[in-house]
């Protein structure tokens, strides 16, 4: 059962409408395009891109936060596409997380040449330069 939840699904469609991708390959997309296109920390923290998302899809960013996690923790991060690049420093909140700081993310190797297979990045030239 686990293997089956660690799947990749950017190319995941609906079965009955005709090549629509589903809202976990929509939000994984999502993901894959912010960490390949984003230069700064700030905008790779999962709360950061959480909130793209939402915007770019008129939702509410605490409804996809938990989504995101899940794809970060469970799919993305154990397939090796995505890795913690640092943690970014807190000077409010709990204690906890004042002291290890908010984890943001970049793409590995094999992530950059799964975010060049995705027709939404614009700018694949820079992409490759980065391969």
């Amino acid at each position: 059962m686990k293997s089956d939840s660690s799947k990749l699904a950017i190319f995941d469609t609906f079965k009955t409408k005709n090549q629509e991708l589903t809202g976990e390959a929509t939000r994984q997309r999502a993901i894959i395009i912010a960490l390949a296109t984003q230069e700064s920390p700030t905008e790779k923290t999962r709360t950061a891109l959480s909130q793209r998302i939402a915007d770019k899809n008129g939702l509410v960013w605490k409804n996809l936060y938990s989504g995101v996690f899940r794809d970060l923790d469970e799919i993305l991060i154990p397939l090796k596409l995505v890795e913690e690049e640092g943690r970014l420093p807190l000077r409010r909140g709990p204690k906890a997380l004042q002291e290890k700081g908010i984890p943001y993310y970049k793409l590995t190797q094999s992530g950059v040449l799964v975010a060049l297979s995705i027709k939404e990045i614009k700018d694949r030239h820079t992409l490759l330069d980065k391969f």
